[in-house]
């Protein structure tokens, strides 16, 4: 009862919940906090999850709350709003018929994210999206939607997710769609500035190899990156299918990141890719134990020796 408390569901345009009677969107929220934004319109910067196989929009709960801590130690200075998608836990590794109703859910739920911050002076233009195994190639496919606009994706951040192919094909409903999708990805890499993280869960991961979790070579030429959760700075160990949602040192890794990530004159998320690359790069790669710097100085000059 008290996690259902923590979330806030969002009212849906009556004509969107009766065509997706199954699926829901809800806010992620505690204590005062939640207390909060009960009253709309928002002020943060949105973030929306989205739950993988049989998964739940209450697995938002670990990065939503760490997420919190980091904005609370800022004295709320900058604050990020967690979004997380019911999909009712939906088996779609197994049937792959409702990954294309779950694709086109998401994009009326980030356009009906971005309404609520309407009116606010520092109003997101865009969503951040963190997608948990099928989570993560949801939002991929969101790109191959006839009328999506890329730019309302800032930022992209898949976990476990096999991008590659799927873990069985047991119908030509999950092959179709994956084909779509990587075959879009790599025909359009030129065009797609969707800065894009895949975070595999290394050898703990029974359910999703490494192998299967890295993105399309094509991709790594403009703004994708792909790592092992074993081999991320500060995190350093394998987790297993689900517990990549909940692994403290992931998830504060990707918190981290998401705040350097902020642009100080939008408050929201930077538009810039190269400066995206770089904090991905600096966290979740390089990490020279030190925070992270747009213009690092050079510490000391070695000519003339």
């Amino acid at each position: 009862v008290e996690e259902i408390l923590r979330s806030k569901k969002i009212e849906l345009p009556k004509k969107l919940a009766k065509r997706y009677p199954a699926y829901e969107l809800y806010l992620y929220g505690e204590g005062s906090y939640a207390e909060e934004h009960k009253v709309l319109p928002l002020t943060g910067i949105p973030v929306l999850f989205l739950p993988g196989n049989a998964g739940s929009y209450k697995q938002v709960r670990s990065i939503g709350s760490i997420a919190l801590r980091k904005a609370e130690d800022i004295d709320f200075k900058y604050h990020f709003d967690f979004f997380s998608v019911n999909f009712n836990e939906e088996l779609v590794a197994l049937y792959g018929g409702s990954l294309q109703k779950q694709t086109k859910f998401v994009h009326e739920c980030i356009k009906t994210i971005l309404k609520l911050y309407k009116g606010q002076e520092f109003a997101p233009k865009s969503v951040a999206i963190i997608g948990h195994s099928m989570g993560g190639l949801v939002a991929r496919a969101l790109l191959t939607l006839k009328n999506f606009k890329q730019d309302l994706i800032n930022l992209l951040i898949t976990q476990a997710t096999p991008h590659v192919a799927p873990v069985m094909p047991l119908d030509r409903f999950i092959t179709d769609f994956y084909m779509t999708v990587n075959n879009y990805w790599i025909l359009n890499a030129r065009h797609i500035n969707l800065t894009t993280l895949s975070v595999a869960g290394g050898f703990r991961d029974y359910q999703v190899r490494s192998g299967l979790t890295f993105l399309p070579k094509l991709s790594h030429h403009t703004s994708a990156l792909s790592v092992v959760s074993s081999a991320v700075p500060k995190t350093w160990v394998s987790t297993d299918h689900l517990s990549i949602v909940w692994c403290k040192q992931l998830q504060l890794t990707t918190i981290r990141a998401f705040f350097d990530l902020i642009d100080a004159d939008t408050k929201q998320i930077t538009q810039n890719p190269k400066k995206k690359l770089s904090v991905l790069n600096h966290h979740f790669i390089r990490h020279p134990a030190k925070h992270f710097e747009e213009n690092p100085s050079i510490i000391s000059d070695l000519t003339g020796i």
